[in-house]
């Protein structure tokens, strides 16, 4: 019998979750398909994606500027669709080499970083014998968090992500507890990624492919007035602005002190105007009572265009060696969802246009929630979220197969022949007109 508090590996070797949540998962994909993703989910996509700030910047002028920048290494090329969007090629998942001297142990966090073309800094190892400065080392991350800070020899469940050099021993780092020391020079990755932190800033803007398309699904227009309502860190909310040609007003809420401090440092680099930012609650910022448009509390009817990318169970994020979040945790996302949805209709003007949005794999917290706001609102007519860059959504009670090709659907792929639309963050987008009012 599956419980709650066990976390189990599946077979395959990709992310482990608990049993009950793979239950959860295969009332929405066969056995095959979801294999196929949580194989993929350990990884992060091999195409990195770059939106260009097209308000100030060409996107082949960024192309040329990126491969002067990283040589032969790595091969740069635009979207073949997606004018604003530049794309990187990585290295293929390689076999590693197991010739090292020692092991080291990480926590999740610094090995997602390590796989996304990090090197490992002090504070996230765990794990790590006695071994010279100097020697190589195979990096492993702990897939139980149950490796104990300072352990010599973790006998627990890793999984091998990378190589490389150690530069402090285990003197320095748990001893002397120097805390912001370089501790392994990465060598070799399981994949191969370019390091692009601080490259750039004010020309590109690392962003997953189905978020850029999200945007262009919305398709903002100058003049418009658009609520981002759950807008940190700002990679939809600047591209929605430079969609606008900065021309209009786009309101960003959020409601987390450091990640606003986050958004408005991003929108100040990308050099966009026409962003208001406001630390708020979207599930508080409708009122009855106002008729504002411009500031919470907002009012009925104020919004041309809204896009809605509520919290998720985040379960298509990637690289994901380990998830620990419990049925009750995920199940509970769509009635939390629904206040979102429930508040952006109001506050959506008709003739407007809302795109929901999100970043996990249950048809919960997608398809289904689709067929609930058909169902509730009359006004709200799904149409097609062009440009169709993914795949179509999945069939549900409530929907037809007319509506599931409205939809998208990006599914995590790691097969070695997937081009850059297919190897990606699970995702999800929908699109809806709000019509005629209802009598």
């Amino acid at each position: 019998m599956a419980t709650e508090n066990e976390v189990i590996p599946n077979s395959n070797r990709g992310c482990t979750f608990h049993p009950q949540v793979l239950e959860y998962l295969e009332t929405t994909f066969s056995e095959e398909k979801l294999e196929r993703i949580t194989t993929a989910l350990p990884l992060p996509p091999k195409w990195t994606t770059i939106r260009v700030n097209s308000l100030h910047h060409h996107t082949n002028d960024v192309v040329s500027n990126l491969k002067k920048l990283l040589g032969i290494q790595f091969d740069v090329t635009s979207h073949p669709s997606l004018g604003d969007v530049v794309v990187i090629a990585g290295k293929g998942a390689e076999l590693l080499e197991t010739n090292c001297v020692g092991r080291v142990i990480v926590d999740q966090k610094c090995g997602k970083a390590v796989l996304r073309g990090a090197d490992i800094f002090s504070p996230g190892i765990k794990g790590l014998p006695h071994l010279q400065a100097g020697c190589k080392v195979s990096v492993h991350v702990d897939t139980t968090h149950k490796c104990k800070r300072g352990e010599k020899k973790f006998a627990g469940s890793t999984v091998h992500i990378a190589n490389g050099i150690l530069k402090l021993t285990r003197f320095d780092i748990f001893k002397k507890m120097v805390k912001t020391g370089l501790a392994v020079q990465i060598t070799e990755r399981k994949i191969e990624l370019p390091s692009l932190s601080g490259v750039l800033e004010d020309q590109i803007f690392l962003q997953n492919l189905p978020s850029i398309v999200a945007s262009h699904v919305l398709n903002p227009q100058p003049g418009d007035h658009v609520l981002d309502m759950c807008s940190a860190p700002g990679g939809k909310t600047t591209h929605i602005a430079q969609l606008m040609c900065d021309k209009g007003t786009v309101i960003a809420l959020e409601k987390v002190q450091n990640k606003v401090d986050k958004l408005r440092t991003n929108i100040k680099k990308q050099n966009l105007n026409c962003i208001k930012v406001f630390k708020c609650d979207s599930t508080k910022a409708f009122s009855e009572d106002s008729k504002s448009s411009c500031e919470p509390p907002l009012g009925r009817e104020v919004f041309d265009r809204i896009l809605l990318d509520p919290p998720c169970s985040a379960l298509g994020q990637r690289p994901q060696i380990t998830n620990t979040l419990k049925l009750s945790e995920i199940s509970s996302y769509p009635s939390y969802q629904w206040c979102f949805v429930a508040d952006a209709v109001k506050m959506l003007k008709y003739g407007g246009t809302l795109v929901y949005s999100t970043c996990t794999l249950p048809k919960q917290e997608n398809e289904m929630m689709v067929a609930r706001v058909l169902s509730t609102f009359p006004e709200m007519i799904l149409v097609s979220a062009d440009p169709i860059v993914g795949q179509p959504g999945i069939l549900v009670d409530g929907l037809t197969d007319h509506d599931v090709i409205k939809m998208q659907r990006f599914l995590p792929n790691s097969d070695v022949d997937s081009g850059v639309d297919i190897d990606t963050i699970g995702f999800f987008i929908a699109k809806f007109k709000k019509f005629h009012k209802p009598l």
